[in-house]
């Protein structure tokens, strides 16, 4: 192959790294949200701790009960008077807190997106070693997924705006250096490295909470449900847009919580003609405290 096309190659593949996202088996594409097993209804509902209560209060509340099972335990019609009772900014009050738990983990994904029109039927499964500050990742692309065996470093403190990487297969003798925002790094994923985490989950509600006070409008989600995603039992919160993006993340927005661990199971974004345009599972993540070797290309246990 010649030089030139091995790098268009390389660039391109490497792009896929933002468009894969911890244990859930892996989850099929739907162009639809879920059915509910029960949503929650307007009107009188059932008391709860919660109300009464300002955001902070709520939130270390919540946090109490989901830490000690209690909030999973509950029945649903109690569960889902429970999302009802919170305040709008509880919710972000909670993921801030839990997530500044959380400045360096391991964690497994999987994720699909809608690229130039066309949905990937087949998802790429990673796994993930991230540091938030300075931000430094190691991804590794899974074997029955898309691009198994390919991998990246992205370390901001050596190269801000470039990822070192090579691709999976026969093809994964050599690494180099990729721009983020290149043409070829973006040629297959709307994201980049820097939107891996579960930071940027986070970052994104932020964002879009922020575009909804401007406009005068609530930051609580439009919908909570009870739903079964893979047989496990999950809240199902579902933000409604007045637009799409770039305004907004997307036109609708839903994340999935189990109620057991501290970080978000599932999220699912639709543009505005009801088109799924990504879908990410958060499998699993263990809480990890990494050395230098982490994000080091030399590291004997990587094969750059």
């Amino acid at each position: 192959m010649k030089p030139l096309h091995l790098v268009a190659a390389i660039g391109a593949v490497i792009g896929l790294l933002a468009t894969q996202h911890v244990g859930l088996p892996l989850a099929r594409a739907q162009t639809a949200p879920p059915a509910a097993a029960q949503s929650a209804a307007p009107g009188t509902r059932a008391a709860t701790p919660y109300d009464g209560l300002p955001a902070a209060q709520q939130s270390a509340l919540f946090s109490k009960q989901t830490a000690s099972g209690e909030l999973a335990a509950l029945p649903d019609a109690q569960l889902l008077a429970t999302f009802d009772a919170l305040q709008p900014e509880t919710l972000l009050m909670w993921a801030r807190a839990e997530m500044s738990r959380y400045p360096e983990y391991e964690y497994w994904m999987t994720r699909q997106e809608r690229l130039n029109g066309q949905w990937q039927d087949t998802p790429a499964r990673m796994m993930i070693r991230y540091r938030h500050q300075p931000r430094q990742l190691y991804a590794r692309w899974l074997p029955n997924g898309v691009q198994s065996g390919q991998e990246i470093i992205y370390d901001e403190t050596r190269r801000k705006d470039e990822m070192y990487g090579h691709l999976g297969g026969i093809m994964g003798f050599t690494s180099m250096w990729i721009s983020l925002d290149g043409t070829l790094a973006r040629s297959q994923s709307n994201h980049t490295v820097r939107d891996l985490g579960f930071q940027f989950v986070l970052s994104m509600l932020e964002r879009d909470a922020r575009s909804l006070r401007a406009a005068g409008l609530s930051e609580k989600y439009n919908r909570a449900e009870i739903v079964r995603e893979q047989g496990v039992r999950m809240v199902a919160l579902t933000w409604d847009l007045p637009e799409g993006a770039p305004k907004y993340y997307a036109k609708k927005v839903q994340l999935m919580l189990d109620l057991k661990h501290p970080w978000p199971r599932v999220e699912t974004a639709w543009d505005a003609d009801g088109n799924m345009v990504e879908k990410i599972v958060f499998e699993r993540a263990v809480k990890k405290t990494f050395d230098a070797s982490a994000f080091d290309p030399a590291n004997s246990e990587y094969k750059f």
